[in-house]
């Protein structure tokens, strides 16, 4: 998503994207909407594992306009005819993190995601390569990552909401902590018309 960096020592000078050139809305299910901010622990200088994955299951649009019959069933519709995700044992493993999502604002995508039996905190939803970043961000402070911040505690097969803007493909990732180890779950999101 950095267009500008051209390769690595190009990429820690770069400013950060901002998720909200794309995304209008982050929630997950239990916790409340999410917060947009700039972190200054997004970015750790150990990462750790998780079990984090997509599950394949309960994975389908809404329509955030609630009073249109034809928009209910348009949404329907199309989570009948596509498949957002995949956990399929048989399918290789850089695969598992593509995800097919609808763009517009009429769209809620609905993504679950398996958090395993850990215990996850300050979950943060950015880009992949704000990662590979110095973190300086406008009017931040140095080290700043501008990200969602998802309050409470995360475990077991929670729903990822997302209504994106525009379509494109997107590099996004969750970094988590469990217990003061910090990791991070990857996603490509395919988003289409």
């Amino acid at each position: 998503m950095n267009i500008s960096a051209q390769g690595w020592q190009d990429l820690l000078l770069v400013h950060p994207v901002d998720p909200r050139s794309f995304l209008l809305y982050a929630s997950v299910a239990g916790t409340g909407p999410g917060v947009f901010g700039l972190s200054t622990s997004f970015l750790q200088t150990t990462w750790g594992t998780n079990p984090i994955a997509l599950t394949g299951n309960n994975t389908f649009i809404t329509t955030t306009d609630t009073t249109d019959a034809l928009k209910i069933a348009e949404a329907q519709q199309w989570s009948f005819a596509h498949q957002m995700a995949n956990a399929s044992a048989a399918l290789g493993p850089a695969m598992k993190k593509v995800v097919f999502l609808r763009s517009g604002s009429s769209w809620q995508n609905n993504v679950e995601i398996g958090f395993g039996a850990a215990n996850y905190t300050n979950v943060q939803l950015s880009l992949r390569d704000n990662l590979g970043t110095s973190g300086s961000f406008l009017n931040g402070s140095a080290g700043a990552v501008p990200v969602v911040t998802f309050s409470g505690t995360l475990t077991g097969n929670l729903i990822l909401h997302l209504v994106i803007l525009q379509p494109g493909t997107y590099s996004m990732v969750l970094v988590v902590n469990n217990a003061g180890t910090w990791s991070t779950f990857e996603m490509e999101w395919i988003v289409i018309l």
